[in-house]
């Protein structure tokens, strides 16, 4: 009898041994005898490689740590296998946000902003209107302009969910501004304005999409964008605010910034750049001036951030503008230097669709725009990724338009913008570069 009761427990623990060594030799096979992917077209980035083996990298860890990095990155079928873990396995995790009613979901850092504790560093009072000065053209007149009422907040939302301080709801990312350093934006735009002198210096600190969008019931989650921009204009001492928050909060309805992306959508940015050609005094065209552009299934950096299955779901329509009238483009390095001829927007034929934010063009360079305005404007634009989308609405505006990265500028800024005799400076970017780590770049450009 003890025979016969061994028997059955035997032949389970073959079993066993079988099942484990077919899916150990199975997924060895799977990793290493299947095809590598080499780009990752969702993240808009190319995968890891395998790594070069030399003694120091074996002994230091790098190069066992480096494979195990290639098969983790560039295991085969990753997109489907990314995609089944956003779908099925990443709404699994979490924990509720703002109760079972809401039903949020909360992955990354996040906390609660409290209106009594001060969540930025300002030393001007926020004003619910701001008095500016406007310039229509080389000389300078004053005007007073009052800032719009504020639109109705965003009603309300169900179903949120929270992932590296980014805001998933009505299938929408949208980024949880922290605040930043409001004084030291507007001290280093107003050091700008003393060092050029006659020159017009304007800031335009554009709001995020978490800005205008964010619901009611998510707002202690992130820092008033439109506070922390008043204050700023509150702060300039010469330098000119340019109003876009108000612009675009008063076409919130319309596709203004992306869904599934951190940057405002091409739309965005031709109102922005209409408020500012309006409080320059410069000719400005609609939109009927203009080749409208449209590509298809638009997934941006959000689903890259989050993996998040709503954005998979809801890719968008990505729709940019071509401006008719005749320009040459002359695109340098940071340093002003090896200049080539191309154009004012770059082909799409090649991209994939995480990429359709570069038909604007990269960050790591110098464009110079001629037109035939005629004008004798000569506009400097010191800006982040935003700022891209704004060049083809400025060309009707100025004669002669510069594009720099303050990320990615080898000169010093004062300098340059005397050498090229420009009659306008505009300091434009999203609030998240004007007031966090990317100031120390527009301070550190003074002075190279």
């Amino acid at each position: 009898m003890q025979t016969d009761n061994k028997k059955p427990g035997k032949l389970l623990a073959v079993v066993n041994i079988i099942t484990i060594l077919a899916v150990l030799f199975g997924g060895a096979a799977y990793l290493i005898f299947l095809p590598h992917e080499t780009v990752a077209e969702d993240e808009n980035r190319r995968l890891a490689s395998f790594p070069e083996f030399s003694p120091k990298s074996y002994i230091d860890g790098s190069f066992t740590g480096g494979i195990a990095d290639y098969f983790d990155d560039t295991v085969h079928g990753r997109d489907r296998i990314k995609k089944f873990i956003a779908a099925d396995i990443t709404p699994l995790k979490g924990r509720k946000y703002g109760g079972d009613e809401d039903g949020a979901e909360l992955y990354g850092i996040a906390f609660e902003h409290s209106e009594e504790t001060p969540a930025v560093t300002t030393a001007a009072a926020t004003t619910a209107a701001v008095t500016h000065t406007t310039v229509s053209s080389p000389a300078v007149q004053t005007t007073a302009v009052t800032t719009a009422p504020i639109p109705a907040e965003e009603p309300a939302a169900e179903g949120g969910e929270i992932n590296s301080n980014i805001l998933v709801v009505n299938k929408r990312g949208l980024p949880l501004y922290p605040g930043g350093d409001v004084q030291g934006y507007a001290d280093t735009i107003n050091e700008y304005k003393k060092k050029l002198g006659d020159v017009n210096v304007w800031s335009m600190v554009v709001p995020t999409a978490g800005g205008l969008y964010i619901p009611s019931n998510y707002k202690s989650l992130a820092v008033d964008e439109k506070k922390d921009i008043d204050a700023i204009a509150a702060a300039l001492e010469g330098a000119v605010p340019v109003d876009a928050y108000t612009s675009l909060a008063a076409h919130k309805s319309e596709d203004i910034y992306a869904r599934t992306d951190h940057h405002w959508m091409a739309l965005g940015a031709f109102y922005a750049a209409k408020a500012f050609t309006e409080a320059a005094g410069l000719p400005f065209k609609e939109l009927s001036e203009y080749e409208e552009l449209h590509l298809h299934d638009y997934l941006g950096t959000f689903y890259g951030y989050t993996q998040s299955p709503t954005l998979l779901n809801n890719p968008e329509e990505f729709v940019y503008y071509r401006p008719k009238n005749e320009v040459t483009v002359d695109q340098y390095d940071t340093s002003f230097r090896d200049p080539l001829d191309v154009a004012l927007l770059v082909p799409s034929d090649n991209m994939t669709p995480s990429g359709y934010y570069y038909v604007f063009g990269m960050d790591n360079r110098i464009a110079h725009v001629h037109t035939k305005t005629g004008n004798g404007r000569k506009l400097v634009i010191f800006k982040d990724s935003y700022g891209n989308a704004l060049l083809p609405f400025l060309t009707y505006s100025f004669e002669d338009i510069y594009l720099c990265d303050m990320r990615y500028f080898d000169l010093n800024a004062v300098s340059f913008i005397k050498q090229v005799k420009a009659t306008d400076v505009l300091f434009s970017m999203c609030t998240f570069s004007a007031t966090g780590p990317n100031l120390n770049c527009l301070k550190a450009d003074m002075y190279k």
